[in-house]
């Protein structure tokens, strides 16, 4: 996809909203109190809406999650932002811009969900359906995350744009089915014949085809994200969740079938272009590390994926995988590879080696112009003659949750690494430039198998263990890890074992990893399972008993709103209805 796209909108996302001021990040020039709804340019308010969204996917809400769920570290040598989220001192004035983001900043600017309100009434009046049924599932995807972060929220009186401004919040509990009808309108408005205007190269999801293509893509969207929606009533009503996903599996929608399917934005590698997690990363240099839970986890599995993800430490020199083939039988501890081009000049020593009959951790001990030695024997016959072996770094490390006052991090632990901030465009050794144009992931293929997983370990239709191999695999796939390496790892982690609760960790985990860059839904499947099972920081703020359970309400609805009901306590043990 290519910002040509954009227009002069693009222009709109200077000095976007990384200074810890995380407000609208992309807006129409219009008077919010007064909003032309008959006559609003759905095509540029569709473009507004998507890139704001998409923003939000790598914001505030994505680094409150990550941070909670130890999937990267606030760690830093002096306390700062991301240091106190850590430590869940996360207050109402933290979330303000969140909010604001989501439904309108305290200076009266429109949120991604009026945006979208905008173009629902717009597109209603004037008969375009597929624009209405695009921005029914954004809204209801939307609506889903604020209710996952907050819990009671203002819904049915949240979009009614200069008619009310001081809304009265809706018990979570009721919005939820409303959110699954949305998605069902959403549908049946694409499913239409015939649309006044059709959304092109307005949308910034679903771009690298036709409308008609990418229609069948939003109905697929629609109906897998209700998965998500109903999976989350697993622990409070775990019945009714397998009635509906049962219902749903034997209904006759269409659902995700390839990671061509992923909802994400993708970015430039250009000016204001970057996606928003590499774009922080250059605005707060060192705020953000691999974190120990995480790169432990995938440390003992050897995972694959731990080479995209971070950078190495110490570093090896070089920055991702890479694959040879050898140019002779070999077996014992010793590969040949011949003396062209494809020989072991790229190895050095320390790396990690994957392989057919390659035991899991063996690593690099010797290379010479032809040969390469490993530090444990090959298994069975060795490697045959023209097979694949993969080459990575072995070597990660995380910031432990037990630093006090932060640590010197910046040159002592892996960093974050490509498959979210873009290519290397520069440095041999990290820290490392990069591109930032690795796309922004909001729901994928890989996460609605593992929804499958589970829920078919619940008793809904399918098998656990074929779904749980295809998220593994759709995830590995989606990261760019070599085909030798995916059936490495799943030969030795990819089989489902012990009991049901056993089990259910094995997916949840697995999902934790896969889900490494989306925001909020890791956090939701803790609070939903308690897998995985993380250990609160040290230093915690002391207010807060254990893992936060849902956020304060922002500042602004506390001092602006005549309707707001009320502060939640300090402890941030206030659970969403679905966790309770």
């Amino acid at each position: 996809m290519k910002f040509k796209y954009f227009g002069s909108i693009v222009i709109a996302l200077t000095a976007i909203f990384f200074l810890g001021s995380c407000k609208k990040f992309l807006d129409i020039n219009r008077d919010p109190n007064n909003i032309p709804t008959g006559n609003a340019p759905i095509a540029q308010e569709l473009t507004a809406a998507q890139v704001n969204l998409a923003f939000e996917g790598g914001s505030d809400l994505f680094r409150y999650a990550a941070l909670i769920m130890q999937q990267i570290s606030g760690e830093a040598s002096n306390p700062n932002q991301t240091w106190a989220y850590y430590r869940y001192i996360i207050s109402g004035t933290d979330v303000n811009n969140a909010w604001g983001a989501a439904f309108a900043a305290a200076n009266g600017t429109a949120g991604t969900l009026k945006d979208l309100e905008i173009i629902i009434k717009t597109a209603v009046e004037n008969g375009s359906p597929y624009y209405s049924g695009i921005c029914k599932i954004l809204k209801a995807y939307e609506y889903s995350l604020a209710v996952d972060a907050w819990g009671n929220i203002p819904f049915s009186e949240a979009e009614q744009l200069d008619a009310n401004t001081s809304p009265h919040y809706d018990d979570a509990s009721t919005i939820y089915p409303k959110l699954i009808t949305l998605l069902t309108d959403g549908v049946a408005d694409l499913n239409q014949p015939s649309s006044l205007l059709t959304p092109g190269t307005n949308s910034m999801f679903y771009t690298n085809a036709n409308f008609a293509t990418a229609k069948t893509q939003w109905i697929k969207l629609a109906n897998t994200l209700k998965f998500r929606l109903l999976l989350h009533y697993s622990k409070k009503d775990p019945a009714s969740t397998v009635s509906q996903i049962t219902a749903l599996i034997n209904s006759s929608a269409s659902f995700f079938a390839s990671n061509a399917d992923n909802l994400q934005m993708t970015f430039n590698d250009a000016a204001n272009q970057r996606n928003p997690i590499a774009q922080f990363e250059v605005s707060r240099a060192n705020y953000l590390y691999a974190d120990s839970f995480m790169v432990t986890l995938m440390n003992s599995k050897n995972d694959p994926r731990r080479a995209f993800y971070f950078t190495s430490f110490p570093y090896q020199n070089v920055s991702l995988p890479f694959a040879l083939s050898t140019s002779a039988a070999s077996a014992g501890t010793t590969l040949t590879f011949g003396s062209t081009s494809t020989s072991s000049a790229s190895v050095v020593v320390g790396l990690g080696v994957t392989g057919v009959n390659v035991v899991p951790g063996t690593t690099v001990t010797t290379v010479t112009a032809t040969t390469v030695t490993l530090s444990s024997a090959l298994l069975n016959t060795g490697a045959a003659s023209g097979a694949t072996i993969v080459f990575s770094p072995s070597k990660f490390k995380g910031v432990p949750n037990t630093n006090p006052n932060g640590v010197n991090a910046n040159s002592n632990y892996s960093r974050i690494h490509t498959f979210l901030r873009g290519t290397i465009t520069a440095g041999s050794a990290p820290p490392f430039t990069y591109s930032g144009a690795a796309p922004q992931r909001m729901f994928s293929f890989a996460e609605y198998n593992f929804i499958r997983a589970e829920a078919a370990l619940m008793g809904a239709p399918g098998d656990p263990q074929a779904f749980f191999t295809a998220g593994i695999t759709a995830s590995m796939q989606e990261v760019g890890v070599n085909a030798v390496a995916i059936a490495d790892y799943l030969l030795y982690n990819g089989t489902l074992s012990g009991t049901t609760a056993q089990k259910l960790k094995q997916i949840v985990e697995e999902k934790y990893v896969a889900l490494f860059g989306v925001s909020m839904e890791s956090w939701s499947d803790y609070r939903r399972t308690g897998y995985p099972v993380i250990t609160p920081p040290a230093d915690k703020n002391p207010q807060v008993t254990a893992v936060p359970r849902s956020l304060l309400y922002p500042q602004n609805e506390v001092d602006r709103n005549t309707n707001f009901p009320g502060q939640k306590p300090a402890d941030m043990q206030t659970k969403v209805f679905w966790d309770n």
